[in-house]
């Protein structure tokens, strides 16, 4: 099986000590490309990513963009309210999109009022948008709602992963 487009993206995770890597899939509903069991698909390394690439993707984005979910992993651990509003809110809407892959439920994508605001003060503090409030102060409720949401994110992302191992893994 073969994939046409430029629509797959390359992306790392980087645990610090160690790096998976997944592909991101830009549609009109993101995904992340996932196995017949809609386990998210991990590549141990670049080579071996991109070894799956060349044979199944037609796609001319080899650019490798970073997630660093270990600052996600030591916030939770110790939460305080200035934190990098990047990191999180690319992160979310990556939980977001492997939510939507795997099927199963993320609470950062449960409308409530606080959640809400929550995102949309990462939305607006992060770089590249225009925003009223480019330095929020998020309140004691709020980081308590971020961290559950990056918690649940988190634990979606682990649980639902496979990692390729002969990179013999057709979707």
């Amino acid at each position: 099986m073969h994939f046409e487009g430029d629509n797959y993206y390359i992306i790392r995770l980087d645990f610090k000590f160690y790096q998976l890597y997944i592909i991101w899939i830009g549609n009109e509903v993101d995904e992340v490309l996932v196995n017949d069991d809609l386990k998210v698909i991990a590549f141990k390394t670049e080579v071996g990513l991109l070894r799956y690439w060349n044979d199944h993707i037609r796609g001319s984005n080899t650019e490798v963009t970073d997630y660093n979910i270990y600052k996600i992993q030591q916030w939770i651990t110790n939460p305080y309210p200035q934190f990098d509003y990047d990191v999180f809110l690319n992160l979310w809407n990556l939980f977001t999109d492997i939510s939507e892959s795997t099927k199963l439920k993320f609470i950062g994508d449960v409308k409530d009022e606080i959640r809400d605001e929550v995102y949309d003060k990462l939305f607006n503090a992060s770089n590249g948008y225009w925003a009223n409030e480019p330095n929020p102060v998020f309140d004691d409720t709020e980081i308590d709602i971020l961290n559950k949401v990056m918690q649940n994110g988190l634990d979606l992302l682990l649980n639902n992963i496979s990692i390729a191992e002969n990179e013999i893994i057709l979707p």
